[in-house]
């Protein structure tokens, strides 16, 4: 026999309230999701399509390029096994621009950058069996942006990095960390804050490279321009 329900729970409204705001997180943080996974595969193309078309490598390092194809597929393992689908459907996708853009930097790899990236395999493979994937995969975004800060800092010819991949790094790093607020996730909180401070770094230095080239090329030397003017016209 079924007994009478207490009157308390009867009349108790705020699950109804709560279950609705609960309905509203999972809507918004889906929504984020799905735009913060566009705006990252968006992000990835700019730099190979820049590199194909113009083949310059000025400034681009190859570095970077490797550990973001290694890093894609940690993501991807991480997305599965942290039962997150976006984060494991869109990481599997970055590995074919990443894998792109290292290709088109075979020429300019050289021994460091082959090393670094096996060293990085290493310590994801290391993580992955102690089951800490996820602390490592925190700091990634060191391994994959931080050796392009460090040469766009150190170098003065960027005329190969992309400026349309650091301005759209802006909105990913903004989504991806809102994202990773909305999932209660430390790993995308942290890539978003070290995505964006490293973006506008680069696009910071790329504005000075270009200022910096543009006043060489109106420089002109006084003896030029003078023995331009005095040299007689042979015909």
């Amino acid at each position: 026999m079924l007994e009478r329900p207490d009157a308390r729970v009867v009349n108790w409204c705020p699950p109804r309230g709560a279950a609705s705001w609960r309905s509203l997180s999972v809507s918004v943080s889906m929504v984020v999701g799905l735009v913060a996974s566009g705006v990252f595969l968006v992000r990835l193309l700019p730099q190979p399509l820049r590199l194909a078309r113009t083949g310059l490598m000025a400034g681009v390092s190859p570095l970077a390029a490797l550990n973001s194809v290694i890093t894609a597929l940690a993501w991807t393992a991480y997305g599965v096994t942290a039962g997150l689908p976006v984060v494991t459907v869109v990481s599997a996708l970055a590995t074919i621009p990443s894998a792109w853009t290292a290709s088109l930097l075979l020429r300019s790899t050289r021994r460091p950058d082959w090393i670094g990236g096996s060293a990085w395999t290493g310590v994801v493979l290391s993580a992955a069996v102690a089951g800490r994937l996820g602390f490592v995969l925190a700091g990634s975004v060191l391994l994959t942006i931080g050796p392009q800060v460090v040469l766009a800092v150190r170098g003065t010819d960027l005329r190969g990095i992309a400026p349309a991949t650091m301005w759209i790094a802006l909105g990913d790093a903004s989504l991806w960390g809102f994202y990773g607020l909305t999932v209660r996730d430390g790993s995308l909180i942290a890539y978003g804050l070290v995505l964006f401070s490293s973006a506008a770094i680069i696009l910071g230095r790329i504005a000075a490279s270009t200022r910096a080239r543009h006043r060489q090329q109106r420089a002109v030397p006084p003896v030029v321009a003078g023995s331009r003017r005095s040299t007689p016209t042979i015909r």
